[in-house]
């Protein structure tokens, strides 16, 4: 299965526990869930993500899909949480940041 494929088939749920909860992955080849936390100013949340050391152990899938899986997320997170979907995220450092406009 290519990786596009699985990344049209994974779902991404949110679980909130009053100003911090957790992204669920969700997808025929993985499952995982990433604690988040509310921002501040334009930043709506911050993502913690597994760094590349952590990254196979934490999600289950291998490191070349980092990238592209983080891609997916970040783009879910910001259509499902900002105004009309018009945000943006960055990744920085260990952190997938979530703006409340294009950055």
């Amino acid at each position: 299965m290519s990786s596009t494929m699985s990344l049209n088939k994974a779902k991404i749920l949110y679980s909130s526990e009053g100003r911090y909860g957790h992204v669920h992955y969700r997808s025929s080849e993985a499952s995982f869930a990433m604690y988040y936390e509310y921002g501040g100013g334009d930043c709506v949340a911050c993502i913690d993500i597994p760094d590349s050391q952590k990254w196979q152990a934490h999600t289950g899938l291998p490191l070349e899909r980092r990238d592209a899986v983080l891609d997916f997320i970040g783009q879910q997170v910001v259509k499902d949480q900002t105004t009309g979907g018009r945000g943006s995220f960055r990744i920085e450092k260990n952190w997938l940041n979530i703006y409340s406009a294009r950055q």
